[in-house]
């Protein structure tokens, strides 16, 4: 039986048997082949069954009627098969006795030249009144010997009388269609095979049977061949969906033969097959291909079979996945874990999606295949589903490399690409790392500081990433006034991803993790001047770079395009070599008050995350939140996490909360730099006498003392920085003075070598962490330890996770941030941040408060001094919590004494910290607090000179600092304005310094912010000068 689509003949070569001894031509040597329909005028229509050879063993056979192979070509579909055999040569004599001759085939159709494209040795011998051919097997179907050019009726019919050929079945001229599956009005589902044939006529039946996957489809009740019969004008055979059952994941098919019922179904025609239609459920691509460095890509997961729902609420219903996860859970990231297939009301049919993306996992770990398996379903409420598996989809995930950048010191860079040494010594904002990548807003900005009798250090870092900025600020904000690091999110949104956290063993490192994956680690510390009087603030910095930005990004760490030669690109847009570095730093240099200290970025919704990706596990299957798509195995370890609690929130905002009140300064760089004393013209030997080779040898002794240096030595990173180190002895005339921020320098690097081979990366959970085998220890352990196996042993005398505090010394305080002094109008005064030294995290860490009464001059102790818990907020700074002063809007002041002690026995000197209401009073850092002249105290409440009430009367000390006073003019200004405690602003709902407002009137918003006007004279805002004088910056 065959079809007519027919694959290519393999052609081969056939041993022929040897010829028999006896004469072919004698009774009992030969066989018959009786098979009229091998006439070359028989041409089979689409419905006969095509005659095939390749059962026929090979031997001497003689063809009904005595009728002969034709010599010449016969094309396809003649002799009732597609690829004829007819004989290529004459026929012999009788005295020609056996003769050789070659069977051909037309393989090529049209574009054949020769008609024998294929062949095959056959015998053949002249009997006298007829001709017996030795014949062999052919290869392949359908394939068939041709023989006489009689006229013959269809297969199975005779020559009927006057010539006529009558049908022995009807006769279907296309095939039948198997539709999609359809929900009958009583919720079942069943699937229409529909076949084309006119209506009307008479005596037409069709036999239909069904196949999966080739194979006959039987009643999972009966285990009987699900068959169908139609008679008449039905011309539609209906599959309920539940024969299905045990067989969904496969082909569907319908058959249809048709026949006669007056000559009943033995005498029907040969199957013609529909289309097929898959059943289950399927995901859009088997195979899927992702890039670390590429975008995701997103398939459909949907049921081919509609699945009826029985419930009233028709958004309830749903079919839920569940996926058996990867066997590295951590190499690809997908939407869910759980999906669930919601139900289109129109089709019946249940769809989802699932988004796939190659986890930026920042580990060298290659090219990985992953077979996504799915549990088979729960119970569901139609039985055809019940263990149904969907099939595995393959994922291939294709590894990319990470970028780094390393700016350390005062400060040298190794770069993306450039890995030498180069150094950026000037000052001012910097664009250190930005991102092309359009979908992904990023980057990242520097500030370098005047550094004492140094080259200018880096002392404040701000990154983006679409809407999350994170500013870690170490600047001097007074000369020769010790400051903290601080981390602030300035925006005053909260963040959509980005992680922060501070380093549990030393609080001075401070992590920036971006959805994205990138990474920035920033380590901060005090370097001490020559004269041992300076306290200067600096920063390293460790940046991680994602691989979607190779190729596109661009500022001081240089392109990234893995070319040396080319990685110092100006923001100019010229190629700048290392001897020209200095010119390729001013072209990333920022305008003053450009940057994002001063410009932070608006809020833009479609840079929100869409959805949080998940790291599915094998085994219980849970979703891990892979932020992003990016598991950097880095951020495991970060220590204690920073919200936005005790930072500040956006800079333009005055919101009545405790965030400390240090402002950002004005940063003039010329100032600035007035401030640098290193000797530009510094040379070799220096003035005391260090000369450059005994610098190269203290260098490279130096970093070949770093923690990691044993597990990095064969690389190159110490030839790479060893140059950076050699330049800050010849501008520091000190081998010591940057001696731990090169050893810190080299960790860094040689870390970062170390946590991208997999063979330093385990799983915790399905989530990568670094071997702590492979960590440093912090700091250098301060030069006051050893380090063993990561972990710092001190010193006598030291203690600490770097060895930093000394043993039997107490805390230091330098100062308390806004000078100790809390203005109750603009904070709720509950808590102080202490700028302090020799602290470190512990059990014992706490303050001591003792109240102090400052109303009468001096301050003196009003009660007992209580121990309360203190808050590690880095190396240098602690917060305690404030007891309630009861301080209210007016002439009243409280003062706190607060010492620090991190052992619970020794403390710091006492600092005084001043709670009162700033419009009335002005203190003194000794405490002494003094009335403002410039104020009204109005019913035991205080006003500035200005101050409105509801009735526009105003407090004018000039005529009298106990009564309002009623101005004409003010009331013509502003009539709807109340006292000046302050309102939401309409364009920045975070803020509560606007004007409030009364009586139908509109607040003027940004135009100016402590005014109201009526709501349809906008216009009219900013006509009037501004009641008040904006508050100090």
């Amino acid at each position: 039986m065959g079809t007519r689509n027919l694959p290519l003949l393999a052609l081969s070569s056939f041993l022929v048997v040897a010829v028999c001894a006896h004469d072919p031509c004698g009774q009992g040597n030969h066989q018959s082949i009786n098979e009229p329909h091998r006439s070359i005028l028989f041409q089979p229509e689409p419905m006969d069954r095509l005659l095939c050879d390749n059962g026929l063993p090979s031997g001497w056979y003689v063809f009904d009627n005595n009728d002969e192979m034709p010599t010449s070509c016969v094309t396809q579909f003649h002799c009732g098969t597609h690829y004829p055999l007819w004989m290529q040569g004459t026929n012999p004599s009788s005295a020609d006795g056996v003769v050789q001759r070659k069977a051909c085939s037309n393989i090529h159709g049209t574009s054949s030249s020769t008609c024998c494209d294929f062949s095959l040795d056959i015998k053949v011998k002249n009997c006298g009144t007829f001709y017996v051919y030795y014949l062999q097997t052919v290869p392949g179907c359908p394939m068939a010997y041709c023989a006489g050019n009689k006229k013959v009726c269809g297969v199975g019919g005779q020559i009927d009388v006057g010539g006529n050929c009558p049908d022995l079945y009807p006769k279907l001229t296309s095939m039948p269609v198997l539709q999609k599956p359809e929900v009958t009005p009583t919720k079942e589902v069943r699937f229409p095979c529909r076949i084309d044939y006119p209506i009307g006529q008479p005596d037409v039946g069709f036999i239909v049977t069904w196949t999966i996957d080739g194979h006959e489809l039987l009643d999972p009740t009966t285990k009987n061949p699900v068959k169908m019969v139609l008679v008449g004008d039905a011309r539609i055979a209906y599959l309920d969906a539940m024969k299905l059952k045990y067989n969904l994941g496969k082909e569907l098919k319908c058959n249809v033969s048709t026949y006669h019922p007056s000559k009943g179904q033995s005498i029907s025609s040969d199957t013609l097959s529909s289309n097929g239609y898959w059943c289950g459920i399927k995901v859009s691509q088997d195979i899927i291909n992702v890039d670390e460095g590429g975008p995701e890509k997103t398939v459909k997961v949907e049921s081919t079979i509609p699945i009826p729902c029985t419930s009233v609420f028709q958004d309830s219903c749903k079919l839920t996945v569940v996926l058996k996860g990867l066997k590295n859970p951590a190499d690809a990231s997908l939407s869910g874990c759980h999906l669930d297939l919601k139900l289109d009301n129109i089709t019946g049919m249940y769809s989802t999606y699932l988004t796939v993306k190659a986890t930026r996992d920042f580990v060298n770990d290659n090219d990985h295949t992953h077979q996504l398996g799915f549990q088979p379903l729960p119970a569901f409420p139609h039985a055809m589903w019940e263990n149904y598996t969907i099939a595995p989809i393959t994922i291939i995930t294709t590894d990319r490399e990470h970028g780094s950048c390393f700016p350390w010191g005062d400060p040298h860079f190794t770069g993306f690409d450039l890995k030498k040494n180069y150094n950026i010594y000037d000052i001012g904002d910097f664009t250190l790392y930005k991102s092309l990548n359009q979908k992904r807003p990023f980057e990242v900005q520097v500030r370098t500081w005047a550094c004492g009798s140094y080259n200018p250090c880096i002392c404040a870092v701000i990154a983006r990433e679409g809407n999350d900025v994170v500013e870690v600020d170490n600047c001097e904000k007074r000369a020769g006034v010790v400051e903290a690091p601080s981390v602030s999110f300035p925006t005053g949104h909260p963040l959509e991803g980005t992680t922060v956290s501070r380093d549990n063993k030393t609080g001075k490192i401070f992590n920036i993790n971006f959805p994205s994956g990138t990474r920035i680690q920033v380590k901060t510390g005090i370097l001490t001047g020559r004269k041992g009087t300076e306290h200067l603030p600096y920063m390293d910095l460790d940046v991680q770079a994602p691989p979607d930005d190779y190729m596109a990004a661009e500022g001081l760490c240089g392109n990234w395009n893995g070319v040396e030669g080319g990685a110092l690109r100006g923001g100019d847009g010229h190629l700048y070599t290392p001897t020209t570095v200095t010119n390729f730093s001013i072209s990333w240099l920022l305008p003053t008050g450009a940057s994002m200290f001063y410009q932070l970025p608006k809020y833009e919704q479609h840079f929100a995350p869409k959805f949080e990706y998940c790291s599915c596990n094998q085994g219980p299957v849970q979703c891990t939140k892979a932020g992003n798509g990016a598991l950097n195995p880095n951020k495991q370890s970060d220590g204690t996490p920073i919200n936005n609690k005790n930072t500040p929130h956006k800079r333009s905002a005055r919101s009545y909360s405790d965030h400390y009140p240090d402002r950002h300064i004005s940063f003039n760089p010329k100032t600035i730099a007035s401030r640098l004393k290193r000797n530009v013209d510094a040379t070799f030997p220096t003035p005391s006498g260090i000369t450059e080779s005994r610098a190269k040898e203290y260098c490279r002794h130096s970093l070949m003392s770093a923690s990691l240096y044993s597990k990095c030595q064969q690389s190159n990173i110490l030839t790479d920085i060893i140059d950076g180190c050699v330049e800050d002895i010849k501008y520091s005339d000190s081998v010591d003075a940057f001696k731990l921020s090169a050893m810190n320098a080299y960790d860094s690097i040689c870390y970062n070598e170390l946590a991208q081979d997999p063979k330093n990366i385990h799983y915790v959970n399905g989530v990568p962490m670094v071997s702590s085998s492979v960590s440093g220890c912090p700091n250098q352990c301060s030069l006051n330890g050893n380090c063993v196996s990561g972990v710092c042993h001190c010193h006598h005398g030291y203690t600490s996770g770097d060895c930093s505090v000394q043993i039997g010394v107490a805390p230091k305080i330098y100062r308390l941030r806004g000078d100790g002094f809390c203005d109750i109008r603009t904070r709720p005064c509950r808590q102080a941040n202490v700028i302090v030294d020799n602290i470190m995290e512990s059990d014992t860490l706490s303050c001591r408060i003792t109240p102090m009464n400052v109303s009468n001059g001096e301050p003196v102790e009003s009660g007992p001094a209580v121990n309360i818990k203190g808050e590690f907020l880095s190396f240098l700074e602690v917060q305690c919590p404030i007891p309630e002063s009861n301080v209210m809007k007016g002439p009243s002041a409280k003062g706190f004494k607060i010492s620090i002690t991190s052992d619970g026995q020794l403390y710091s000197q006492e600092a005084l910290f001043i709670v009162a209401d700033g419009y009335c009073t002005k203190c003194t850092a000794d405490g002494v607090c003094t009335g403002n002249p410039n104020t009204c105290v109005i019913d035991g409440m205080c006003y500035r000179n200005g101050d409105q009430n509801n009735e526009g009367q105003v407090c004018d000390p000039a005529v009298s600092t106990v009564n309002w006073t009623s101005i004409k003019t003010v009331q013509e200004i502003d009539q709807y304005t109340a006292t000046y405690t302050g309102c939401r602003c309409p364009d920045n709902t975070n803020s509560f310094n606007c004007a409030c407002c009364k009586n139908g009137g509109c607040q003027c918003g940004e135009i100016q912010p402590n005014q109201c006007t009526h709501c349809n004279c906008k216009k009219l805002c900013g006509s009037k000068p501004c009641l008040f004088p904006p508050l100090a910056p």
